[in-house]
């Protein structure tokens, strides 16, 4: 119950964030402010999309089933129901609908001011080749395993998911952050890179310490398993 309590606390949370920032855009003033570019909007769609995942892996092991992973499990969900939220009250600001009609959720990632690299090309054939149309999205199966697992197979199958998953939105981010128009956008594209590159440090320490058989602490004993980390 208290996992949940947390949850809906930051779900609230980010609801009244994104409405404040709704609110406070929509006043008028004597210099216009500028109006979102489709990278503004595809960015705020895509990642509605790739956080309500994270936030149903997270709270599959919130289920009361033996987890040593519920503390980090409450921390992203927390979070990403928080930007979640933002996301959303940005939409709702923009009049622009919550997934792009197309059903393409990553063509925003071809509007950028220059043509995409190698890195950028590879992720977008990634994303295409995708069932969901993003790269590092888990697949039903994987989440029905998740569902229906115990103990530490089911730990350790929560890390690899929600690693793939993270690493797969740096490069959404990274893109918002050079691209996107609207400063609030680029402000909480840096928030989410910082708060996504810690998650993930903390995800490979975790994994090497099941992988040792070790106990999953707050504090990980990085000399013990810090060479297993790439």
């Amino acid at each position: 119950m208290r996992g949940i309590a947390v949850l809906l606390c930051a779900w609230v949370a980010g609801l009244a964030c994104g409405w404040g920032i709704c609110a406070w855009q929509a006043q008028p003033a004597a210099d216009a402010r500028p109006l979102p570019s489709a990278i503004d909007i595809g960015f705020a769609q895509a990642m509605m999309v790739h956080h309500q995942q994270a936030v149903e892996m997270a709270q599959l092991m919130l289920d009361g089933k033996p987890t040593q992973l519920a503390r980090i499990a409450r921390q992203i969900a927390a979070n990403q129901l928080l930007e979640w939220g933002e996301l959303r009250g940005w939409l709702k600001l923009w009049e622009a609908p919550f997934v792009p009609e197309s059903g393409r959720l990553m063509d925003w990632m071809l509007l950028g001011a220059r043509a995409p690299d190698a890195a950028l090309t590879q992720y977008l054939l990634d994303c295409q080749r995708a069932p969901t149309g993003m790269a590092g999205m888990a697949s039903d199966a994987a989440l029905m395993q998740l569902r229906d697992g115990n103990g530490g197979a089911r730990d350790r199958l929560f890390v690899r998911l929600m690693l793939a998953h993270h690493q797969a939105a740096i490069p959404m981010i990274e893109f918002a952050l050079a691209e996107a128009r609207i400063p609030a956008v680029r402000a909480l594209a840096t928030q989410m890179f910082d708060d996504q590159s810690r998650e993930i440090r903390q995800l490979l320490l975790t994994q090497a310490a099941l992988r040792h058989g070790s106990a999953v602490t707050d504090e990980p004993d990085e000399a013990v398993i810090l060479q297993d980390i790439p």
